[in-house]
């Protein structure tokens, strides 16, 4: 053999070997991914259940499934969609972590009546229980499993030695036992359910079954869509069904399977969030959405930029994919590739040809990626772009006003030739954003937390005397709801006056005393409501 020959053969036996090393290392990958999503799906299961039995239970029913959790399941008592007009209204909310230390101060009565003015909405960023609140429910599941026994150790020691210390005790530890469930505090996706059951009892949650990040360590979010019960059913999605094991429930909504048995390779490693989904029917329209919050930061490594990238473009780095793509952004342009080409297989493989994706996809209408994005759902379109994100401040350096706005991240894409049912008698789709900055929200807004004068601007940001009264009196409200949380701590119930003056003064500052600052001009919004504005469209029923 020639030197030539001999070179390429040891070449190839080489690209070979490390072929397969990339495969062990994306199988192992794809492995330990799915172990995870396991673990996760299991631990949310048991929350779902001591939800189902100690908060909701005599409220309403709670379905615990491990491909959705389903509040208020029992909705389509109310559906008569005709009752509400010839429309549906559908929309896309980033309520940016509610229930967290980052957005403690959420105004749940208000956001239910801005979401109140839609029929469906995918809902992102929604936590389960985290930190301080997730410690008490541990040691309130705790103190209930324990204290059955140590209620028979102290009947014990006092049938053989009575005394007033040990009757005491029994009492206090018997009264704890029957409180202690009331004391679980919910997540904050039901909160808010609760504010919109209060304007509509039809309303109802179909939550994803496990939270999901870029990182084991980074807080986990959920998706999930509330409905109107009285305008919109869950319907059986075919791909759920194909797919559907013991305890997944009924097949109306589930992660997409990413397995090679249905997209042809393994392309679970491409997701740091998966992309959750939903079949409903109000009238005689039935459709599929897909939600995501897709991923902000892109991994650095080489590695796993080529696991994310090889099978969504086909490339092993950023800058094969030309303008548009950056080391920033790429695996936010890889998710939404695959959820494209997910839509589109949806759409080939199944009856329903009526694939929404609805989302936040940190990426702007402008990127020139689009194109290849929407290529793999041909007909498919983008749309909203126009900022859907908030700004804090009142003026850029280089002297633009912001009006409270920043990036258009969150989107609509359709294939309209398909879901002509969304479009008006121009024949186009009339997406809208739902900018709760202006018009009646911001009035109710205001009415509740406006602290500087209506007329402020830089340079003369003063409070006003209505606006004091207001900080003073919701203040002292929050401090009262502070004051009255109660825990568990060494088998007693007692009063959680864990930071409560720092609290009290967290509140006072974001939510009022930031009004007087111009970096913060805009900030009191996003703490009541959110750091992203809701997007909609509406469909004819019929």
């Amino acid at each position: 053999m020639t030197l030539r020959p001999l070179l390429f053969s040891l070449i190839s036996l080489f690209l070979v070997f490390l072929s397969g090393q990339t495969s062990a290392f994306e199988s192992e990958k794809s492995r330990q991914l799915g172990l995870q999503d396991w673990r996760r799906t299991e631990a949310y299961y048991q929350e779902c259940l001591s939800i189902k039995s100690w908060v909701v239970s005599g409220q309403y029913k709670a379905e615990c499934y491990t491909n959705y959790h389903h509040f208020n399941s029992e909705a389509d008592r109310f559906y008569e969609p005709h009752k509400r007009g010839d429309w549906v209204e559908m929309a896309a909310f980033n309520l940016w972590h509610p229930g967290s230390n980052t957005s403690p101060y959420k105004d749940y009565e208000l956001t239910a009546k801005l979401i109140n003015g839609y029929d469906l909405i995918a809902a992102m960023e929604l936590l389960p229980s985290v930190g301080r609140d997730y410690d008490h429910n541990q040691r309130v599941r705790k103190f209930v499993e324990s204290a059955p026994d140590m209620i028979a150790e102290l009947e014990g020691r006092y049938q053989q030695n009575p005394s007033a210390d040990l009757a005491e005790r029994l009492v206090r530890l018997r009264k704890d036992l029957k409180d202690a469930p009331t004391l679980y505090r919910v997540p904050d996706y039901l909160v808010l359910l609760d504010e919109l059951r209060k304007l509509d009892p039809s309303w109802s949650l179909i939550l994803a079954p496990s939270g999901e990040a870029a990182d084991e360590d980074f807080v986990q979010e959920l998706v999930g869509f509330y409905y109107r019960g009285r305008t919109v059913k869950p319907m059986i999605n075919e791909h759920c069904q194909r797919f559907r094991k013991k305890r997944h429930g009924p097949s109306v909504a589930c992660y997409p399977k990413l397995t090679k048995s249905w997209m042809g390779e393994s392309i679970r490693e491409v997701f740091s969030r998966r992309p959750f989904m939903g079949s409903f029917i109000s009238g005689s329209f039935d459709f599929t959405l897909l939600t995501s919050h897709i991923v902000f930061r892109s991994p650095e490594n080489k590695d796993e930029m080529e696991s994310i990238l090889r099978p969504s473009f086909g490339v092993s780095h950023y800058d094969d994919l030309g303008t548009g793509s950056t080391k920033a952004n790429y695996a936010r342009l890889a998710e939404m590739k695959v959820i494209t080409q997910m839509m589109q297989k949806l759409r080939e493989q199944s009856k329903e040809k009526d694939i929404i994706f609805l989302g936040d996809t940190n990426l702007e209408a402008d990127n020139d990626q689009w194109k290849r994005i929407l290529d793999s759902f041909p007909g498919g379109e983008l749309f909203i772009d126009t900022p859907t994100t908030l700004s804090m401040q009142y003026q850029l350096a280089d002297g633009t006003f912001t009006k409270g706005l920043a990036s258009d991240y969150d989107h609509i894409i359709m294939d309209t030739s398909e879901t002509n049912e969304c479009l008006k008698a121009n024949g186009k789709l009339s997406p809208r954003v739902g900018n709760f900055l202006q018009g009646h929200m911001k009035k109710l807004l205001h009415q509740k937390y406006l602290y500087r004068t209506p007329e402020s601007i830089p340079g003369n940001l003063v409070a006003s005397k209505a606006g004091e009264r207001r900080r003073e009196r919701t203040v002292s409200r929050y401090r009262d709801y502070l004051e009255k949380r109660m825990t568990v701590k060494r088998n007693r119930i007692v009063v959680d006056d864990h930071r409560l003056e720092e609290l009290v003064r967290e509140f006072d500052e974001r939510v009022f005393l930031s009004q007087l600052t111009e970096d913060n001009y805009y900030r009191f919004y996003k703490e009541v409501i959110s750091d992203h504005l809701p997007v909609y469209f509406s469909c004819k029923k019929n």
